[in-house]
């Protein structure tokens, strides 16, 4: 049904789908899946999650639009939709994988293992010849244990380490959660926190939110039609002259491939896709209609 979350990861065997994977991916463009057949895969092809993700409908991802694709009346399943073998379920599946890596992921707050290393190798340092200047010395005592002083030098390398180093660590890490929380700073991963430290830049991703995700199509550049037709080897497209072109002066080629060659879908009378498509679309004079069709506006 359309509205619902799908609950495991399945492979599409009939029909079409459209997916918003925002949930698992972050990004709100709606994503087409097609069936494993439309794929042209070979029959002994092995699947794989990565490699055919695009007949993949991953679990948490919500359904907007389905369809039963050219099946026949007989292999159409109740209600119409698409037909689908489920890969995953549970925490196996894409929805529990992340719900498993934010219920199980947290780790203890410490500092960074590289400078802790290094501190105490500083304070072996130390503890190595303060424990050789007692050995050297006890050595030249004759009225001294042995056992004894080399109890004592044991005891000297040993406590080099103290064992208040980690609540300390520990420490210093929560003053600097507090430090952050009185700027109006809420840190979720607090071991993160030591190697914030040494950031020197920060990139932030906000397209769509601070600013618009609007394209417009200011022409195509197309290489002239005599290059085409050129069949030397020796023929360069840095050789000619490639003019910019405005959408609605375009060959019939070049209109026909822009029309047809994207990923958007109809939902609710909405057209949805990738922005670069709806922009293409509209810039030509076409529009996207139910079931792949694709009509010119512009006589």
């Amino acid at each position: 049904r359309v509205d619902t979350i799908c609950p495991a990861d399945v492979v599409l065997l009939h029909g079409s789908v459209a997916l918003n994977e925002s949930a698992l991916t972050g990004e709100s463009t709606p994503q087409l899946k097609e069936p494993l057949s439309a794929l042209g895969l070979p029959g002994e092809t092995q699947l794989c999650l990565q490699t055919h993700r695009a007949s993949i409908v991953l679990g948490g991802t919500k359904l907007l639009q389905h369809s039963s694709g050219s099946q026949s009346r007989q292999l159409l399943p109740p209600g119409g939709g698409a037909v689908g073998f489920v890969l995953r379920t549970g925490f196996s599946s894409s929805q529990g994988k992340l719900m498993r890596t934010i219920l199980y992921s947290s780790e203890r707050v410490t500092g960074n293992t590289t400078e802790i290393l290094l501190f105490i190798l500083f304070l072996l340092a130390f503890a190595i010849a303060a424990a050789a200047h007692v050995l050297y010395m006890g050595l030249h005592d004759p009225t001294r244990s042995r056992w004894k002083l080399v109890l004592h030098c044991l005891m000297i390398v040993t406590s080099v380490v103290p064992p208040e180093l980690p609540m300390e660590l520990s420490l210093a890490v929560n003053h600097s959660l507090l430090a952050l929380h009185k700027l109006g700073v809420f840190c979720t991963e607090p071991f993160r926190i030591p190697l914030a430290g040494k950031l020197k830049a920060c990139c932030f991703d906000k397209t769509g939110t601070l600013t618009s995700d609007d394209l417009v199509v200011e022409g195509v550049a197309a290489a002239p039609t005599s290059l085409l037709l050129q069949s030397s080897k020796h023929a360069s497209i840095a050789d000619c002259h490639i003019e910019l072109l405005p959408p609605l002066f375009l060959p019939t080629q070049t209109t026909l491939v822009l029309a047809g060659c994207h990923a958007l879908v109809t939902v609710d009378g909405e057209l949805l896709g990738d922005p670069m498509d709806k922009a293409g679309m509209n810039a030509i004079g076409w529009s996207y209609q139910q079931d792949a069709v694709c009509v010119c506006r512009i006589p």
